[in-house]
């Protein structure tokens, strides 16, 4: 947040100059896209900040569905799993939609944890009891699902959940390659120098735009 008010902070000033700079120009459409543009009097500086403010008003939807979804299993939980009210990890729930139970009646995730153990230290009964003590869900955690169909619904409205959230990170990059394509369009206008350049590459298995640009 400092950094991202530091930023803003640094772009307002620069935008208060009385010379248009290049510097002024590509903060301008880096922070608002479209922004720098429509200073250049080019009209379509304003579709990008339209759709800025769509790209953001989905986010704020997508993220409100997602809670919604989110309250939803929880209550859904509550009432067919009987699980105790409070809060829990991404992984309990993940296990909560996997197993019917958390006993280590057929079908449970305790169950499977017993036979893991086995697996994991045949013959060794104090190392198999250490590790089940040690991954098994105590009685605060307890879930006993009515019905498999009611598990396969609770699934599904977490299916759900995660869409909204891949559909979010979709978003965000959709977000981020606004604001660069405007801060490089101004770029592309003004651009005198040479050694200029735009490029992708991959770093740590994540696609990076690299800029080498010097004003």
């Amino acid at each position: 947040m400092k950094k991202l008010a530091t930023f803003i902070l640094l772009t307002v000033v620069l935008t208060n100059l009385s010379a248009e700079s290049k510097g002024r120009l590509f903060l301008k459409s880096l922070l608002i896209p479209g922004w720098g543009q429509i200073s250049m009097d080019r009209n379509y500086g304003y579709a990008m900040t339209t759709a800025e403010v769509g790209i953001i008003s989905s986010m704020f939807y997508l993220n409100n569905e997602e809670q919604l979804k989110k309250t939803e299993a929880y209550e859904y939980a509550l009432k067919y799993a009987h699980i105790q009210p409070g809060t829990y990890s991404a992984e309990y729930y993940a296990h909560l939609s996997k197993y019917s139970s958390s006993g280590f009646d057929a079908g449970g995730y305790n169950a499977m944890i017993r036979q893991d153990a086995m697996a994991e230290y045949p013959g060794d009964p104090e190392a198999q009891t250490a590790y089940i003590n040690q991954h098994i869900y105590t009685d605060d955690y307890a879930w006993n699902w009515d019905d498999t169909s009611n598990r396969r619904k609770y699934g599904s409205i977490r299916a759900d959940i995660n869409n909204y959230q891949d559909y979010a990170k979709m978003v965000t990059g959709v977000l981020i390659l606004n604001h660069l394509v405007s801060a490089v369009d101004i770029l592309r206008m003004r651009a005198d120098n040479p050694r200029t350049q735009l490029s992708f590459g991959v770093m740590n298995q994540h696609p990076i735009l690299i800029l080498d640009y010097h004003f």
